[in-house]
């Protein structure tokens, strides 16, 4: 299969679980179990760690250039696709919903710049992955493989998770009761 087609992976997976997500937000807010935006939220970030732990152990102990099973990557696909549903749509509902009403618009576009801001990050993030025989360090901690390489982003992102699970409570009630 060429490496081209993995990324089709994410829309499959978007068409095929979008339906899912939205009837267990609907079927958890009738018994009045629906989790807070934020903790919506805090979940995608857990399951984005989750989705990159799976591919580090995928790629432990193997050695460079050696390719392995392509259903590590699709199943990365598919637990950050599952992360993106409970991030993505909830959190533009959010600022439409949070935004003055004559900001709506612009607050919009910054939820969109603040996208395009992780990825330029992800892109800087990625010129830390060394080449083969080296070694790069990032706060203090050491890449030689890609195992390592994949650890930062198991790190940071449930360590993001659990910032948003702690102040979830905080940051519902600055919400004036909007969920």
């Amino acid at each position: 299969m060429p490496a081209s087609w993995f990324q089709s992976f994410n829309a499959v997976f978007v068409v095929l679980l979008a339906p899912l997500f939205s009837t267990l937000w609907i079927k958890l807010g009738q018994k009045n179990r629906d989790p807070a935006s934020p903790t919506k939220q805090a979940i995608g970030l857990f399951l984005l760690s989750l989705g990159y732990l799976l591919i580090a152990l995928g790629v432990k102990n193997v050695a460079p250039g050696v390719k392995v099973s392509m259903l590590w990557l699709t199943g990365l696909y598919f637990i950050h696709t599952m992360g993106e549903l409970t991030l993505s749509p909830i959190g533009l509902s959010m600022v439409n919903k949070l935004s003055p009403v004559r900001f709506a618009s612009l607050l919009m576009g910054v939820w969109y710049l603040s996208m395009a801001t992780a990825n330029k990050f992800a892109g800087t993030l990625s010129s830390l992955y060394p080449e083969a025989g080296k070694t790069k360090m990032f706060l203090g901690f050491e890449i030689s493989t890609l195992f390592d390489f994949f650890m930062i982003f198991v790190v940071m992102s449930a360590f993001a998770s659990v910032v948003l699970f702690v102040l979830s409570k905080t940051l519902q009630k600055l919400m004036h009761g909007i969920r």
